[in-house]
């Protein structure tokens, strides 16, 4: 993979200076600043490759009123709720404040060309959300520490400097697990997301997990199993957590299809959501209230998260927002929806 280009935030560091007075260089807009000083930078800039961005360059009149949403190579990836919701968001806003917006899907070949860089070099489109990125995506690096407006989408990384706009996972598993101790249940299982790939289902995990030992109740690794966000997988890890536990009598999925997938597999075991073992999932996509029993889950706001994102982001190509000296992060808030499928772990017992 090639290296990243360089950024404004490079030459300021490498020249010892502040990045106003980089962009003030760049803009020509330096009659105060001394002449060593603008050469210390010119001279910073040559040694990095630096080549200013239209933002760095300040050149507001060439804006495309375009912002670009780039999602996996997955199939059917548009008419997927959780992508549609987050496109709507994403539109909503955009179209508000004047700007289209370009779909585009991170196939090999436009990520081998890195044609998501193009984009925004060449001044095609203002901006880039990358929704449904994960750490499989290793070509992100090109964007660490970049002065080019980007933004991911309810996800983060750890080891990238990169904008970003995502769910409160954190307070999605902590209503969850205090929904489940609060109607009396202890022995609780717990279907995952792929941990090892998405910060956000990391801390989703780690949240319910560290608010049931807060509240008294601690689940071993052995109850917790990965569904992968599938509802056939979803299923067969129920089926799992059921074999390590026969008595459990609730689980928590860390999304709605994987929760629907447990449902098949309690009907499978002769049980019944909602009568001998407890449900809640995460997201509320729409099929959740159209369940047999209705799903209680946590209400991730997909559209609002997408909204939320987008207007940060042109608040940050309109310079409204300074993203140089920090990347923007940002949580939208959750809720529980409590509906038939939670049931009370004294009514189970006394069954």
């Amino acid at each position: 993979m090639a290296k990243s280009r360089a950024s404004i935030r490079d030459v300021a560091r490498e020249s010892g200076v502040s990045l106003t007075t980089v962009s003030l260089i760049l803009n020509k807009n330096d009659q105060r600043i001394s002449d060593p000083t603008r050469q210390r930078v010119l001279q910073a800039m040559e040694r990095l490759a630096y080549t200013p961005s239209r933002l760095a360059r300040g050149l507001p009149n060439r804006r495309a009123n375009t912002l670009a949403v780039l999602v996996p190579a997955l199939q059917n990836a548009f008419a997927d709720v959780y992508f549609g919701e987050i496109i709507s968001g994403i539109y909503e806003a955009a179209a508000t404040r004047g700007y289209r917006i370009l779909l585009e899907v991170a196939r090999r070949e436009y990520v081998r060309r890195k044609e998501y860089i193009t984009l925004l070099d060449d001044c095609s489109v203002d901006g880039i959300f990358f929704i449904g990125a994960t750490a499989e995506h290793r070509w992100l690096k090109d964007l660490d520490g970049s002065d080019r407006p980007v933004m991911i989408v309810n996800n983060h990384f750890k080891q990238w400097a990169l904008n970003w706009v995502a769910c409160d996972y954190p307070q999605a598993g902590r209503l969850a697990a205090d929904r489940l101790v609060d109607l009396g249940h202890r022995r609780i299982g717990h279907i995952c997301g792929p941990s090892d790939l998405v910060e956000t289902s990391r801390e989703l995990t780690e949240a319910f997990v560290g608010r049931l030992a807060e509240r008294g109740v601690r689940i071993g690794s052995s109850m917790i199993v990965e569904g992968k966000f599938l509802v056939d997988i979803g299923k067969l890890a129920c089926d799992e957590l059921l074999a390590r536990d026969p008595g459990l009598t609730a689980i928590f999925a860390s999304n709605d299809k994987m929760a629907i997938g447990a449902y098949q597999s309690l009907r499978a075991h002769g049980r019944q959501p909602g009568v001998d073992v407890a449900v809640i999932g995460c997201d509320d996509i729409p099929n959740a209230a159209l369940t047999d029993p209705a799903l209680s889950t946590i209400r991730l706001n997909f559209f609002e998260v997408g909204a939320t994102s987008c207007r940060a982001l042109l608040d940050m190509i309109e310079g409204k927002i300074d993203a140089d000296s920090k990347p923007y992060h940002e949580r939208t808030p959750v809720s529980m929806v409590t509906r038939g499928s939670c049931c009370e772990a004294a009514s189970i017992v006394s069954a």
